[in-house]
């Protein structure tokens, strides 16, 4: 199976989401075990270059704020890889962040799945966002979905052996697409579906959402 077209932005932005579990949740704001959970990651083969898929170093970090649904602000770090052979510097990103958006993963799978479900945006409550970027992320989740079901296919069959039929997928929105394609890959049960799916996607250097 020929695998899609890599996301037009995906060499824009070279960064690899892992599954930080509740380890970068808690560390999240300590830059030096930010850090030493990266060196961790590299020692033990956890994380690799998305273009070559060799070996990476612990390069430095960088400051990252998040914001949760009420607006509360958090501030952390990421650390910053580097891959000697490709000559390139990818961010190791938390899965509970969402990449090059100011909100977390998780309030934006919220307002996406309320979007499927026919909820007016206009009547969620609890949310800081104002509904302009919400509609925003709804909109731009309509483009990159389908891509990233494409995808998630692809690497499915290519490195896992494993098939989904088209049957299998039709008639159910994007987010129960991919929740269905990510319980057939290997790893945690546990993590929302925009976080793992980006967990994927960025290891294959293929895009986010």
């Amino acid at each position: 199976m020929q695998p899609p077209e890599p996301f037009s932005f995906a060499l824009e932005s070279i960064l690899i989401v892992w599954h930080s579990g509740g380890i970068c949740k808690a560390n999240f704001y300590d830059r030096t075990e930010v850090l030493l959970t990266a060196d961790e990651l590299v020692r033990s083969g956890a994380v690799l270059c998305p273009f070559c898929h060799g070996p990476l170093k612990v390069h430095g970090s960088y400051p990252r704020r998040c914001l949760d649904e009420s607006g509360g602000i958090h501030n952390g770090w990421v650390a910053q890889m580097h891959c000697v052979a490709c000559s390139v510097y990818p961010a190791l990103t938390p899965e509970f962040i969402s990449p090059h958006k100011h909100y977390m993963a998780g309030v934006i799978e919220e307002v996406l799945a309320a979007s499927e479900e026919g909820k007016g945006i206009e009547g969620l409550g609890g949310f800081a966002a104002d509904v302009s970027t919400m509609r925003r992320w709804v909109r731009q989740f309509r483009e990159r979905g389908p891509e990233s079901v494409g995808w998630l296919l692809s690497v499915l069959l290519t490195v896992y052996g494993r098939h989904i039929g088209s049957l299998e997928l039709q008639g159910r929105a994007l987010l129960k697409q991919l929740a269905l394609l990510l319980r057939q890959y290997p790893g945690p049960g546990s993590g929302g579906v925009i976080g793992k799916a980006n967990i994927i996607l960025t290891t294959q250097n293929c895009g986010f959402l």
